[in-house]
């Protein structure tokens, strides 16, 4: 990796336990949940990761999920009581609602487009193809509408000055030398695909193991995480809550000339 020094590293924590996985090689802390507003933090969780925060001099960045009204109200506390302790700060956000709020109501931390907005193509099984696409076809696997100036004017509109990424194991295709925005890549986990439906809940329960539905949250996503194969798919897949994931730990090499400058790690399967 060319001038590996000017890319940032982030530390992507989700529990306050996590914490542990802290060391000198990170300058910035994420904290939060991408995937479920069942798990936002509370405003005591996020009080304890600030403080951990401005004790060892680190950048902060709240993740947030895609959320529903409700959602949205829980999160407006977390983002006034950021701009009182920390402001500046970034707020991913997976959700345009939590855009449109920060540019309403909290202009003092900075909006970043969570990497669930971007809409890559993100099926692994992809790979598979590369000897047999062509260049142009493989170009838009690689890429997204984040390649149209248009949607990059819009996203700057927004103050959105920085997007996030997933490793996919296809590549990618995105640069953002001279477009006023810069990327985060995420690893090893890359998101594949996320609902609403949760496929946790009640699995622990005696005869509700293959049912599917809409059930109580009791947060069995914090107790199990799946792993399945199958023949077409050239990496496993894990299956935590509501979200599939694979890992992919290579890193581009030329990721800081395309300004893709921040590596954001996450030492657990992110949810």
């Amino acid at each position: 990796m060319d001038n590996e020094n000017a890319i940032e590293r982030a530390l992507y924590i989700t529990r306050i336990a996590d914490l542990k996985h802290y060391s000198g090689d990170y300058s910035r802390l994420y904290f939060g949940n991408e995937f479920c507003e069942h798990l936002i933090p509370s405003i005591q969780e996020l009080n304890k990761v600030i403080s951990f925060a401005l004790e060892n001099d680190l950048a902060f960045t709240l993740v947030t999920p895609y959320v529903t009204d409700a959602g949205l109200r829980v999160i407006e506390p977390l983002l006034r009581r950021i701009e009182e302790r920390m402001p500046g700060s970034e707020v991913a956000a997976n959700d345009w609602g939590v855009i449109q709020l920060l540019n309403d109501s909290y202009t003092g931390l900075e909006p970043v487009m969570g990497r669930l907005l971007n809409k890559m193509k993100r099926a692994p099984r992809f790979t598979n193809l590369l000897d047999v696409l062509s260049e142009s076809t493989m170009h838009y696997f690689k890429s997204c509408s984040l390649d149209s100036p248009l949607y990059r004017r819009f996203l700057l509109e927004k103050r959105v000055r920085r997007v996030e990424l997933d490793n996919l194991l296809q590549g990618i295709a995105l640069d953002f030398s001279d477009s006023g925005i810069s990327g985060s890549l995420y690893i090893p986990y890359a998101c594949i695909t996320t609902t609403r439906l949760c496929l946790a809940a009640s699995c622990d329960v005696d005869g509700s193991e293959e049912e599917i539905g809409i059930f109580p949250c009791r947060r069995e996503c914090q107790k199990y995480v799946f792993q399945l194969t199958h023949p077409v798919m050239p990496v496993p897949l894990i299956r935590k809550g509501n979200t599939m994931f694979y890992e992919n730990k290579t890193v581009p090499e030329d990721m800081l000339a395309r300004n893709i400058n921040r590596i954001v790690v996450a030492p657990e399967v992110p949810l």
